[in-house]
């Protein structure tokens, strides 16, 4: 079960990326679409969120002068079952511009609800060694 089709795998890909952009992240209701209900982050720092705490936060960081910058490579997914995948990513994040950047391996669990809708359910990201940007 662990090979993932490759057009599939391009979708999340994508969909992941688009919780990084910043047209996204200050949409509460792009949010909630791309959110499952059931959705837990754990932090770099060990912070645990749940969906709500991620739809008041996310838009609010969009309305300060200190934007988040994303970059992220080297994506690995796999299913875990038909509706249950992983993704693995490196990811790089600057808080502010110019500032420094900070890196993470991330991991999302993206599931297909019944709406035939793939929803992010988990996410995590684990501070990591500087990596070259690609």
């Amino acid at each position: 079960m662990n090979k993932i089709k490759a057009q599939l795998f391009e979708q999340l890909i994508e969909l992941e990326r688009s919780l990084m952009r910043e047209d996204v992240r200050a949409d509460a209701a792009r949010l909630n679409a791309l959110i499952d209900d059931d959705f837990i982050e754990v932090s770099s720092d060990g912070k645990r969120f749940n969906k709500a705490n991620v739809l008041e936060r996310l838009p609010k960081e969009q309305s300060k002068s200190r934007k988040p910058l994303f970059h992220n490579q080297d994506f690995i997914g796999r299913m875990l079952s038909d509706t249950l995948v992983q993704l693995y990513y490196r990811s790089a994040l600057r808080r502010i511009k110019g500032g420094q950047w900070h890196f993470s391996s991330r991991m999302s669990l993206w599931r297909l609800d019944s709406e035939q809708q793939w929803r992010v359910v988990y996410h995590q990201s684990t501070p990591c060694e500087a990596f070259t940007l690609e």
